[in-house]
Order: C-alpha cells, then structure tokens, then sequence
C-alpha cells in the first residue's frame, strides 16, 4: 500500500468516527421491530398528534438501539460492514416512517422527515460502494461527499425532529 493510500485510509477512519459520532447523536433510525410499530399504526386511519409523535419516537429509539448495538469499526467490525448496516438500518427506519398515515397538518413535515432519513440511507450506501473499491478512481471523492451528505442531512433531520416534537427522534448527548 502506498504512503498515499494509506494516509487516505487513515484520514478515512478519522472522518468515518466522526459521521459515526454525528450519527450517534441523532436518535431516529430503524428496525424490523420499528417496522411492527409502524405496521400498526399503518392499519390506523390517521393518527392524533400525541399518538403520531410516540410511534415516530418508537420507531426513532427502536433504530437507535440497534445503531447502538452495532460492533465498531474497525476493531470489532469491518468498516464496509458497519456502513452496509446502518444503511439498511436506516432504509428501514424510512420505510416504517412511511407506513404512517398523518393528517394534513403534519403531511408536509413527515413527508420531509421521510426523505431525509431514505437520503442518510442512501448516502450510507454510497460510502459503502466507495469504501469496498477504495482504490477505483474517484473514489476519495465519493467518500468525502458522502460524509459531508450524511453529516448536513443529520444536523438537519435533528432541526426537523425538534420543530415536530419528536422527543425520541432528537439529538442525545453522547456518552
């Protein structure tokens, strides 16, 4: 491995550990046990407000709990791995949102809150592409704009789960 190459690995790691911190202190995200959550608000007609913010809240601390359960990278897991987890994780969480029936006034919000997650998944995805051919051409690219995705789209699913109340969806201190 070239001195290049491995100085871009290392400053790899270092930017992946700081996504990973960004990430922990976002608390929405999902699971197979928050696609039960969503599943039965799904069969709801719509949701009250109250009813509404806890299965978003369910939904956020079920993802987050399995985010918190993952091995780290890159002692424990592999960083290709680790990205193709949270990115599924993630893909999830979007699609047990989207199960949800809200009312008008909450459509526009939720409807954002959606996309953001679905865009983090898909960011994560595209780190991972990158990250299984890090030599192919481009791929330093590829990575540093996922990063920077991930990180922007995380301040700002925190800002949107803040104005909705969703007290389980908001950023946590990390301990």
């Amino acid at each position: 491995m070239s001195q290049e190459t491995r100085r871009r690995v290392v400053m790899f790691v270092v930017a992946l550990i700081v996504v990973a911190m960004v990430l922990s202190t976002v608390a929405c995200s999902s699971s197979s046990a928050s696609n039960d959550v969503a599943a039965s608000a799904g069969d709801a007609e719509e949701l009250s407000a109250g009813l509404y913010s806890q299965r978003m809240s369910d939904i956020c601390i079920a993802t987050n709990t399995e985010l918190d359960a993952l091995p780290t990278p890159p002692g424990e897991i592999g960083v290709v791995d680790w990205t193709a987890e949270v990115a599924r994780l993630l893909g999830e969480e979007a699609m047990a949102f989207d199960e949800i029936q809200v009312g008008d006034d909450l459509r526009t919000d939720h409807a954002s809150l959606v996309e953001n997650t679905d865009d983090q998944a898909a960011q994560w995805a595209v780190l991972n592409e990158a990250l299984t051919q890090p030599e192919a051409a481009g791929a330093g690219e590829l990575i540093a704009t996922a990063r920077d995705e991930i990180a922007e789209l995380s301040l700002g699913r925190n800002d949107l789960a803040v104005e909705m109340g969703l007290d389980g969806c908001q950023a946590r201190p990390i301990s």
